[in-house]
């Protein structure tokens, strides 16, 4: 036994160094050479072949592929190593590394516990009832609903139906549940779970931090974009139907920040057993996704403003100049985009660029103010003149996180495991050194901006 547990341990340490080398040094190099080489044929292709290509790769994700490809590596890797210990039923390892695929490392863990706590409680369970009334339809339906309540007791969560599942599944071993069979059992399900925790991370290609600075940039590039047609809209004049469809993409912005809020979840909860990943990364990440909330809030009130203007008999027009403080607060998101889409978040010149871009939209705002008091009669245009730029000051404070409704109902971090850089004295100081730093550099900018308005 010990020479098959050598071999899969080792197997597994390979799995492992093979998976991090994929996503870290042979996933960008490869990504990099298909777009080469795809820049280089794609001229050449057929029309129609490009069409095909196009239409697929619109429906179809990146991240489903790679996810059934990691299953079912991950499936045969579970299967041969419980074969290679002789454990009973190797299916059971395929399964739990089957289900065990998750976006992430974390989430796997998250998941495999809960599925083998499931597995623990339903061999109980089955042990139990079959010691007290043996095998009979009435024990199999008190199995399948007693495991099922069982795990919605002890809070499982979506992987309660383990336990009805488990206790079932026993029935195929036979009447006669040794020691043996039960233990083998629980260990299949582990080897599933450490091998879909070791092949998780090639599913998003991504670590938790960096999914959830690519869903964050994401969201403030689509609502940069947003904000760019209407404000193109406003200038050039705009249909009802226009109206319609931009007041459609500004509610579809909901469903763009339930993915970003999930995945900077996700990072909270990665963050709480992470060695790497520090309690002040995350915090900023969670104000970026409170600050964006409050954006899309805002957008589509503009959008909503818009298309009343457009829709309703009677209402007031919104006033072309308007046009030009969306299209200032479009470059201020596209810029907090490029912010949080960078690695090296403390990089002062970008945030250096983006107070610039906010006080560029403050003098816009102020401009088109004067100008629309000025040259405008209609009380309706007023009012709706400004509500939009309430709502484009919002914007403002929120990018800015000077709004103090970012800070009503603001959690405190929970306790977890400190990273490296929070531990360590040696990091520790070039990291408060560098913080130190960055901060007189951006006291020193803010400054030197202040002198030349004066």
């Amino acid at each position: 036994m010990s020479q098959p547990l050598v071999a899969v341990a080792l197997g597994l340490v390979l799995c492992a160094v093979v998976a991090t080398l994929l996503r870290r040094k042979v996933k960008p190099t490869v990504e990099l050479a298909c777009r080469a080489a795809l820049g280089r044929v794609r001229p050449h292709l057929p029309a129609r072949l490009r069409r095909l290509a196009r239409a697929f790769h619109q429906r179809v994700e990146p991240d489903t592929v790679r996810e059934v490809l990691v299953t079912g590596v991950a499936a045969g890797i579970a299967w041969a190593a419980a074969e290679t210990l002789h454990l009973v039923g190797p299916v059971t390892a395929a399964i739990s590394a089957t289900l065990s695929i998750q976006m992430s490392s974390h989430a796997s863990v998250r998941e495999g516990t809960q599925r083998l706590v499931g597995t623990l409680a339903g061999i109980g369970f089955a042990v139990m009832v079959w010691g007290a009334f043996g095998t009979t339809p009435w024990t199999i339906a008190l199995i399948a609903g007693g495991g099922l309540a069982a795990g919605r007791l002890i809070r499982l969560g979506d992987s309660s139906a383990t336990v009805p599942l488990t206790s079932l599944a026993i029935l195929v071993g036979g009447t006669a549940v040794t020691e043996t069979f039960v233990w083998q059992r629980v260990a299949a399900t582990v080897l599933g779970i450490v091998v879909g925790v070791i092949l998780s991370p090639l599913v998003s290609g991504m670590t938790p931090l960096e999914r959830a600075r690519w869903k964050l940039a994401e969201l403030s590039s689509e609502i940069a974009r947003l904000l760019r047609r209407l404000g193109a809209g406003v200038g050039d004049g705009y249909s009802r139907e226009q109206a319609t469809e931009w007041l459609a993409r500004s509610r579809e912005l909901d469903e763009e920040f339930a993915e970003a809020s999930d995945a900077v979840e996700e990072l909270v909860q990665h963050a709480r057993w992470s060695l790497t990943t520090s309690a002040t990364r995350v915090m900023r990440l969670e104000q970026t996704a409170r600050a964006l909330k409050h954006g899309v809030h805002q957008v589509n009130s503009v959008a909503r403003s818009m298309f009343d203007a457009v829709a309703t008999p009677g209402s007031p027009d919104v006033p072309a100049q308007i046009g030009q403080v969306l299209i200032a607060a479009s470059e201020a998101f596209a810029a907090h985009a490029q912010l949080v889409a960078d690695p090296r978040a403390d990089v002062l010149e970008d945030t250096c660029h983006l107070y610039e871009l906010l006080d560029n939209l403050r003098e816009e705002r102020k401009r088109t103010l004067r100008q629309v008091r000025t040259e405008v009669d209609d009380t309706g245009v007023l009012v709706l003149t400004g509500s939009i730029i309430t709502d484009i000051d919002r914007m403002t404070g929120s990018l800015e996180r000077s709004a103090p409704a970012l800070a009503v109902g603001l959690r405190e971090p929970a306790a977890g495991i400190p990273a490296v850089s929070e531990v360590l004295p040696a990091v520790r100081l070039i990291w408060e050194r560098k913080v130190v730093n960055s901060h007189g550099t951006l006291k020193r900018r803010a400054f030197t901006r202040t002198r030349k308005r004066v």
